[in-house]
Parts: structure tokens; sequence; C-alpha cells
């Protein structure tokens, strides 16, 4: 049998960039929809920057229309020592419903997971999903 070569890499904790220097958000914001026009769950999702802070709104699938979640404040997060924004972390709680939103967008896809709970008490189980998405393409004028 033979042997599996892997690469670990550890870094050092000074080897993280400095809390100082703001994370790049660009690579995650905008409009984005899913690839699975008819999905049951996103639909579309809008990430947008105030400040340096990064703002999550869903869109719920819905005929004839989305549900629109709310917007939420998104924590971003880097990979490695980029500054570049990699992935989010975002939290809707309705009271009725719990939504925990965990992303990470690589070569033009956003990949969503979405942990649901229910705490309305109609006993319906935690579920979770895993979506794709990417920017709608640029109507030419």
């Amino acid at each position: 049998m033979s042997e599996i070569n892997q690469d670990i890499y550890y870094m050092k904790a000074d080897q993280r960039p400095s809390v100082q220097e703001p994370i790049d958000l660009f690579p995650l914001v905008g409009d984005w929809i899913n690839a699975l026009p008819n999905t049951s769950y996103l639909s579309r999702v809008v990430l947008t920057q105030r400040d340096n802070r990064l703002f999550f709104r869903g869109y719920g699938a819905n005929k004839p229309d989305a549900i629109d979640w709310g917007e939420v404040e998104a924590i971003p997060f880097v990979a490695g020592t980029s500054l570049l924004a990699g992935g989010f972390q975002a939290f809707y709680n309705s009271g009725e419903i719990e939504r925990h939103l965990i992303a990470n967008q690589k070569f033009g896809i956003l990949v969503i997971q979405c942990f649901v709970r229910y705490l309305d008490g109609s006993q319906r189980s935690s579920h979770f999903s895993r979506e794709f998405f990417h920017h709608p393409p640029k109507l030419e004028s």
C-alpha cells in the first residue's frame, strides 16, 4: 500500500492579519441568485457593505413573490493570511424560527449552508440545506 503524502499547514497566531486592517468585503458584496431555479429554500441573497460592515438579506423561495427575511449583520471571515473575505456567518431569529447561515465563496460561487431550528412548539424537525449561488448575468444595453 502506498503512503499518502498530505501537506498540513499550521499558522502561528502572530501570522494572522491584524484586526486593525479591514477585511476586503468585495468578493462577497452583490446580488446572488440560487443556481437551482426551483429551490424550496433561499432563492436570492443580497450582501451589502456599509461602514466596513457586511449585511445579509435573504429571500425565501415562494411563488409568485419571494419572502423577504429582512436584513441582518453578517460576520465576515478570511482564509489564511488573506484580507479578502472568503465567507461569512449570519443569524436570524424570528422568535418562531432560528436560522444559522454559514457561507463561503470561491471562484464566483457562493455556497450557503442554512441550519434551521423551529421554536414554535410545532415539533418540526430541525434541518439544514446547502445551496449554491452565482451573480445574475449582466444585461447588455
